[in-house]
């Protein structure tokens, strides 16, 4: 009988929160007594804690630098996760944080703007501009995720979509001022040296007085977890606790990104990682998650340090809150069967538009398409203003113009039929080779190819374009199998994955790695660099793709009924998925080399294409290439002229331009398809 009363007891669950702390500090420990007696050189540590000797650089250096880092490093990584948690416990969202919420990327494009128009601002203090930035950002988020009743997924796809129109925009003005906005950048990807005691002091006050308005704010907080009507059963006003929560977060934000720049996702790390443990109530994880993500940070810090003393980093700057998103975007995918609410993004909630449409639009998108063929042959903007050329002049300079127009309009071409296609297979009306990071996945196969040393020809950039682009397809399916292919979930992975891409590049342009430059014109998108080779071979890939592709338009129409339906009607399903996706990856390197990762014309051409009643696969895919053409060539044209004489990519102009588009997008209230 006691046996059997034992075994009907559950065991109690297992706490490792002190362990994990004591493991990741321990390791920063070591790490940090290495690298400090290193530095010392012989020299006794407390004489240079209490009393160094200013003369000898080494004790200076362990003071005045390595000391500090280590305080600064520990109360970001504390504030940061206090911020996460707090921002998870009032939304119940398990992948809310700074970064996802795009409290992060608004926070530096407001200082990234200070710095350059109007650095009066910055007199009132950096915390005040990166806190107006960080809120903007935030009230755009919830704006968006409003139509969806702010369900976890919209929450967070949301937040997604401002960080990358954010760094698109960042990056746009890094273009045009990259000598002034160096430092900044290198501030940007989460620099954590430090030259004193000061900023550490200032950010200490300001986490401290988070700290006491959290603790007022604790018992409300905690009767977040019993629901909304439970919350306003009691009297509390569920409106007035969320606000301030969610204020006290984007202070703890503001204060890390205007002291050390951008710390991704250690806000999602630590409070999962203190629940898992075993800290399963707020007060708890209040307590726990602030201790791992100082633990976490200081011994990510520890190891950028070590890796950077090494050989073959020492040349180069490795930003360790690169280091962090780096991390934090796999995790992110890890947790995402976690998310239970959707949002309603299926293709049946978009409409289609009349067919009787079709017929007023596609003439004045064949005469849209003229009238930028003429700006771009015809009009310029020179050193004496606007410029119309005559027959001659344009004989004279098509040998240089043609080829940047073709491999413009090619590249729109390609992306329109890329979205046409991911879009159709996936049931997805959101999809596109941009926001589902297939584009991003070829620009990584890219980066691999510069870092690894090869000799960066054509042929090869191509195949480890394709390469990055095929296997991000293929993870994309075995993820979205495990989801059952809710396209909501493949969006976000897609999302994900393009944020993963942008740190990377945000690190070798922090790094001084002479490669950098190289792999700018790839990000970018400048037609500048494409030889007339490679713009010609796009043209004739384009023209093939024109052909292919409505040759699989049974299939597309007849996936659309659901892999059951399809494989009862004759359609070999496996078969004709990979096929397609196959071809939508080779589109998309093809595009991807020639006007890098981000433009959003895959998203924007099929929708207009759509809009405009081509309801049928083969009508869409050829309506989408004419507005693809058109949004590309205009989007190059005008990079010419907006900051002559410099020029801005037509990747970024096309980004900037879809940008706005796609945050409307997300706004639309969902119609019932006809």
């Amino acid at each position: 009988m006691r046996n059997l009363a034992t075994a009907s007891v559950p065991a109690a669950p297992r706490d490792y929160r002190a362990a994990l702390v004591g493991i990741l500090g321990a390791v920063a420990l070591v790490l940090a007594i290495l690298g400090i007696h290193a530095q010392l050189n012989g020299a006794s540590f407390w004489s240079a804690l209490l009393a160094p000797n200013r003369a000898d650089l080494h004790q200076v250096l362990v003071r005045d630098s390595l000391l500090p880092r280590i305080a600064m490093t520990l109360l970001c990584g504390a504030a940061l996760a206090l911020a996460g948690t707090l921002a998870q416990q009032v939304l119940r969202n398990p992948l809310a944080e700074p970064m996802t919420l795009g409290i992060f990327p608004g926070a530096y494009l407001a200082l990234t703007i200070a710095e350059l128009w109007a650095p009066s601002w910055l007199m009132g203090g950096r915390t005040l501009v990166a806190l107006a930035g960080g809120t903007l950002a935030m009230l755009l988020v919830f704006g968006l995720a409003w139509r969806q009743r702010m369900s976890s997924l919209a929450v967070i796809l949301s937040g997604m979509i401002v960080n990358l129109y954010c760094g698109a925009i960042s990056l746009a003005i890094s273009m045009s001022n990259f000598d002034l906005l160096r430092g900044l950048m290198i501030w940007g990807g989460g620099a954590l040296d430090q030259s004193g005691w000061h900023e550490s002091t200032q950010l200490l006050w300001g986490v401290l007085a988070c700290v006491v308005a959290t603790v007022l704010l604790r018992r409300p907080l905690g009767v977040f977890e019993a629901g909304d009507s439970t919350v306003q059963s009691l009297g509390i006003s569920l409106q007035r606790t969320r606000f301030a929560a969610l204020l006290i977060a984007v202070v703890l934000t503001a204060c890390v990104v205007s002291t050390v720049g951008v710390i991704g996702f250690v806000g999602l790390a630590a409070p999962t990682l203190a629940r898992l443990a075993g800290a399963r109530r707020l007060h708890q994880r209040l307590i726990w998650a602030p201790c791992l993500g100082a633990a976490l940070l200081w011994a990510t810090d520890e190891i950028v340090q070590a890796v950077s003393a090494t050989e073959l980093f020492s040349a180069h700057l490795v930003p360790t809150g690169t280091v962090t998103s780096l991390l934090g975007v796999p995790l992110l995918m890890l947790l995402l069967p976690r998310l239970r609410s959707q949002p309603d993004l299926h293709a049946s909630a978009i409409a289609h538009g009349p067919a009787a449409r079709l017929a007023r639009r596609l003439p004045w998108a064949v005469a849209g398409l003229a009238v930028v063929l003429t700006l771009s042959f015809a009009v310029s903007r020179g050193i004496g203003g606007w410029h119309v050329a005559h027959a001659a002049q344009i004989d004279a300079l098509l040998f240089w113009r043609l080829p940047h127009t073709v491999a413009a309009m090619s590249a729109g071409v390609l992306l329109a039929l890329a979205g046409t296609l991911i879009q159709r297979v996936t049931a997805n009306p959101m999809a596109s080779p941009d926001l589902l990071g297939v584009s991003s996945g070829g620009a990584l196969g890219i980066v691999v190819v510069l870092l690894a040393g090869l000799q960066p020809t054509p042929g090869l950039l191509f195949a480890g374009c394709l390469i990055g682009a095929m296997t991000t397809l293929a993870l994309l399916l075995w993820l979205g199998g495990r989801a059952s292919f809710a396209p909501e979930r493949l969006l976000l992975i897609g999302v994900g994955i393009s944020a993963l891409f942008q740190a990377i590049v945000s690190a070798m342009l922090a790094s001084g790695d002479p490669r950098a430059g190289l792999l700018m014109n790839f990000v970018v998108g400048s037609t500048y660099y494409v030889e007339p080779v490679a713009a010609y071979a796009a043209g004739s890939i384009a023209l093939a793709a024109l052909v292919l592709g409505p040759l699989m338009a049974r299939w597309l129409e007849t996936l659309g009924l659901g892999a059951a339906m399809a494989g009862s009607l004759g359609v070999p399903v496996v078969r004709a998925r990979l096929s397609i996706l196959l071809l939508a990856a080779l589109l998309t390197a093809t595009a991807t080399l020639l006007v890098g990762p981000l433009s959003f014309v895959g998203l924007i051409a099929p929708h207009i294409a759509r809009y405009s009643g081509a309801r049928r696969p083969a009508v869409q895919m050829f309506v989408a290439a004419i507005f693809g053409a058109l949004l590309m060539g205009f989007a190059d044209w005008l990079g010419r002229q907006l900051w002559f004489p410099q020029e801005m990519p037509a990747g970024l102009v096309a980004t900037l331009i879809g940008g706005p588009y796609l945050l409307v997008l997300t706004l639309r209230k969902s119609v019932a398809s006809t």
